[in-house]
């Protein structure tokens, strides 16, 4: 933990003052934690941020981070004295005890509070969900803050892979763009990924920027939309990815069982040259676990036996294609295979399709700008 009660009931902060005056202070002082009262070590390490621990088999242990790892330390310091520079009121581990929970810190703002939890090591859904609804329940505002994947440190429009856990907290502004805020405390730097479009899976294409700590507002700035030229390389990015789920599909061949190969076969899709309108990212396609490659083929196969196209299928219909597919029927699994139709039609005129990267940058996009 990063602060301690001295014997004046003081609040303590280690990392203000130097390793010699923390030598000096550690002799003359005794410190208590600030939740059960009981005495704490100040520890004085030569690598890591000096911090309070409780004696072993203390048992307000539970509650507290014990053995915090130093990134986690450093970018809680980090993180409270920056909201402190911008003159927000905000409290560095406070204990809730209404809650039994103590998060990192305690931003109070126009009569709010915002619970802020720095992540840096790995959480169960089920304890996420457990502090997360704590906090809601008291009509406190959760704020994860992850600490950025140390293998996410370019810039620029490229795949992104984001935890389960992560997904979690990816936001959207006020006209429907998705994006993602982490915090690297050892750059000092938010690393905001961007106009996120689901690939499948853990999988994302976006748009990664930088921020330094200094140059940082709160409320985050919230991110602006990619332009049409941006949207280019998003689709390059994402028919790489469908080119190589076909040859995956190919090399692990189930023959006739295959109902993907099976319907490329009897529609006569060339599977080196997949007809562009095949394997489109579309709202709502993250509700569908297949690739949209895989489930837009096959619907066009079912829709090619019903003598339908996508846009003329009711919910009905879809309903029991995607129970045919093995999809859990969704109000959003729905909705996907609705927008899809609702694409095609837009892009399917004089008996061609005209160009189906217009067509996705303004139903991902340009709609979501406008609206």
């Amino acid at each position: 933990m990063l602060m301690a009660y001295n014997e004046q009931q003081q609040i303590f902060l280690p990392y203000q003052y130097s390793r010699e005056a923390l030598h000096r202070h550690r002799r003359q002082m005794k410190f208590y934690c600030p939740q059960c009262q009981q005495p704490v070590q100040l520890k004085i390490g030569k690598y890591n941020i000096p911090h309070f621990a409780h004696i072993a088999n203390n048992s307000c242990v539970q509650l507290f981070a014990e053995g915090e790892s130093k990134l986690h330390l450093q970018g809680k310091v980090q993180l409270f004295e920056w909201l402190r520079k911008l003159g927000h009121t905000v409290k560095l581990e406070p204990y809730l005890r209404k809650l039994s929970q103590r998060p990192d810190m305690l931003l109070i703002k126009e009569r709010k509070q915002i619970a802020i939890e720095f992540q840096c090591s790995t959480i169960s859904h089920e304890k996420w969900l457990m502090r997360t609804a704590g906090y809601e329940k008291n009509s406190i505002q959760p704020l994860w803050l992850f600490q950025t994947p140390q293998r996410q440190s370019t810039q620029g429009i490229q795949k992104i892979s984001i935890s389960p856990i992560m997904q979690k907290v990816i936001i959207a502004t006020a006209q429907g763009l998705a994006y993602l805020v982490t915090y690297d405390a050892n750059t000092s730097r938010f690393i905001y990924w961007t106009n996120l479009l689901h690939v499948h899976g853990h999988t994302f294409i976006g748009k990664v920027q930088e921020l330094t700590i200094h140059k940082q507002h709160f409320p985050f700035y919230e991110p602006r939309l990619i332009s049409k030229e941006e949207f280019h390389l998003y689709w390059q990015l994402y028919k790489k990815h469908c080119k190589q789920f076909v040859y995956q599909r190919l090399f692990h061949s189930r023959g006739v069982q295959d109902s993907f190969l099976r319907s490329c076969y009897e529609l006569r899709f060339a599977l080196t040259a997949m007809p562009d309108y095949v394997g489109v990212p579309v709202k709502d396609a993250e509700a569908i676990p297949m690739f949209s490659i895989e489930w837009q083929t096959n619907l066009h196969h079912f829709c090619r036996r019903l003598q339908l196209s996508p846009h003329e299928l009711d919910e009905k219909t879809i309903r029991s294609f995607l129970i045919q597919q093995n999809v859990e029927v969704t109000n959003q699994a729905v909705q996907a295979i609705e927008n899809y139709g609702m694409v095609l039609a837009k892009s399917y005129q004089n008996d061609c399709f005209l160009d189906i990267c217009e067509q996705m940058y303004a139903h991902l996009f340009a709609i979501a700008a406008i609206y």
